[in-house]
């Protein structure tokens, strides 16, 4: 290793522990957390939860009581593995805990920043979108609406495990693909797993490659002042592909526009319900584009 690398090593580390100090110090006076593993620094106890997570987070609480503080990362994580405690946390501090945290990956293309799922609940744009969601999918109207469509891809499913009984059968792919069927039957009327189409499978295998990606351990989330580094590129690898799904779902609008604007039959699913908001400028094409990517 060259000298010059060896000096770039050293101050990137110097500076990695300087930020760690740094942002140990800024939350030091804060109120105090459950207990919980003594954190290292930069990767706090990240190596601790090797293997099978939900075994090794069991073995700790039995250590560190029903309530424990894990840090991933420079992110802290409270545990809660007991019935009685999850039922306090939910009932009395349900607001407290409705956020979520944001992987990186899934600020690929600003859809975090668009999508109902990431939004926090503070912000007047999930507030509209989850109106929106209220007024146009969980009505009771709209339920009994899509039962029909709900109980067909139930007994598709139930016919398919019919059909090969006393056969090897990969279940998880099986109901995989019947759910993705059900979701995109209900709110766009098209089966995205089974159609012939190309551009239908296509959609499926990007949906699956984006929860795999999401899936994969990011030192982006662990570390977030490394973000902008995206050291693992997952963030760059997941854009590709969301361009990708967007293109698909664009021309999915598209051709839905064509056929409504011919005077056909409408399908009274989601997606005329979010083309008719877009008509009207109460959504914008983005927040479509966002909001249907999130029900595939």
């Amino acid at each position: 290793m060259e000298k010059s690398e060896v000096q770039l090593l050293w101050a990137a580390l110097a500076t990695s522990v300087v930020c760690y100090l740094t942002i140990l110090r800024r939350y030091a006076g804060g109120k105090p957390l459950p207990p919980g593993p003594t954190p290292l620094p930069l990767i706090g106890n990240l190596l601790k939860l090797r293997g099978v997570v939900h075994h090794r987070l069991a073995s700790l609480a039995r250590v560190y009581g029903p309530v424990m503080t894990i840090k991933l990362g420079l992110n802290n994580a409270v545990v809660i593995s007991s019935r009685d405690a999850a039922r306090e946390a939910f009932t009395k501090h349900d607001r407290r805990l409705a956020a979520r945290m944001t992987p990186d990956t899934f600020r690929a293309c600003g859809f975090a920043e668009r999508s109902v799922v990431f939004l926090p609940s503070s912000d007047p744009q999930w507030k509209n979108l989850r109106g929106i969601q209220g007024s146009n999918i969980f009505t009771p109207r709209g339920l009994a609406a899509v039962r029909p469509i709900r109980e067909k891809k139930v007994r598709d499913i139930v016919d398919y495990f019919r059909a090969h009984a006393g056969k090897e059968l990969l279940v998880r792919q099986a109901v995989h693909t019947g759910v993705l069927n059900l979701v995109s039957s209900s709110f766009f009327s098209i089966d995205i797993a089974d159609l012939g189409s190309e551009s239908a499978n296509e959609l499926r295998e990007l949906v699956d490659e984006i929860i795999a990606a999401f899936a994969k351990p990011n030192v982006s989330d662990f570390i977030p002042f490394l973000r902008p580094l995206d050291l693992q590129g997952l963030r760059r690898w997941t854009e590709s592909r969301f361009r990708r799904v967007f293109s698909i779902l664009g021309d999915i609008i598209e051709r839905r526009f064509a056929h409504n604007r011919a005077n056909k039959e409408k399908h009274d699913d989601f997606l005329d319900a979010l083309l008719e908001l877009m008509e009207t400028g109460k959504m914008d094409r983005d927040n479509v584009m966002a909001m249907s990517s999130t029900k595939t």
